[in-house]
């Protein structure tokens, strides 16, 4: 069964307050880094994998996209976004991404922010895609790094300074973590086998991103210095 931990209360409180405050990564190390992949925007027909608040859509449309189709498990961001969001250009569909039905060469953009590591099966969404994607379709998506998904723990107190600890990084599955809520469940698997996926899949992989937060960011929040010594958002984007 697919976890909607987005509609639990407790959750969805504590993320609203995360992203509507800009307490996370998305904002300053995340989205300036996806975004920045992502082109030929105007008159384009796109589609939002886990479109949560809507901040990718209020981008898109921004620069001008054509339609806008954003499909999301939990019915509290589907609210949300269409709180944030009125365009005839969009259309929200309540649903898990997995049972998307796609329609064959449709869009000319694929996006996901930060949602595949909740996904089971990457294959069967990795060939929807493909499927969906007119030819020279891109497809750009933003993953939690497997150095973060491996144990989902937190960083260890050396006399040498904070160190991540990485295990079980061969051993790809289902992860529980303890994230606003307890029992959070994510899906671990190494890097070499979500790029080796896109490939089986038929994409052509344009660019692989690890971005870490600049100089200004660590000024204004000098907690993210971590994320310089370990990276917490591996970003791909692919074309077919």
């Amino acid at each position: 069964m697919k976890q909607n931990i987005y509609n639990n209360s407790v959750f969805f409180e504590n993320y609203r307050d995360l992203r509507v405050n800009d307490k996370g990564l998305n904002g300053v190390i995340e989205l300036p880094a996806l975004r920045k992949l992502i082109v030929n925007i105007d008159d384009a027909i796109v589609l939002d994998l886990g479109c949560g608040f809507g901040h990718q859509i209020q981008y898109m449309l921004e620069h001008k996209a054509k339609k806008i189709i954003g499909v999301d498990i939990s019915e509290k961001m589907i609210n949300e976004a269409q709180s944030r969001i009125q365009s005839e250009n969009v259309l929200f569909v309540c649903k898990a991404i997995e049972d998307y039905e796609i329609e064959k060469n449709m869009f000319d953009i694929i996006l996901s922010s930060m949602t595949l590591h909740y996904v089971k099966d990457l294959d069967i969404i990795f060939n929807n895609m493909y499927c969906g994607l007119n030819p020279g379709g891109q497809f750009i998506f933003s993953i939690e790094h497997p150095v973060c998904t491996a144990l989902l723990k937190s960083w260890i107190d050396t006399k040498d300074g904070k160190v991540w600890p990485i295990a079980h990084y061969s051993q790809e599955g289902i992860r529980y973590q303890d994230w606003f809520v307890s029992g959070v469940q994510k899906y671990h698997r190494k890097t070499s086998s979500i790029i080796n996926s896109l490939i089986k899949s038929g994409f052509t992989i344009k660019k692989v991103d690890e971005p870490e937060p600049t100089n200004d960011v660590i000024d204004k929040r000098p907690e993210l210095v971590g994320h310089i010594e370990r990276p917490s958002v591996l970003i791909i984007k692919a074309v077919k």
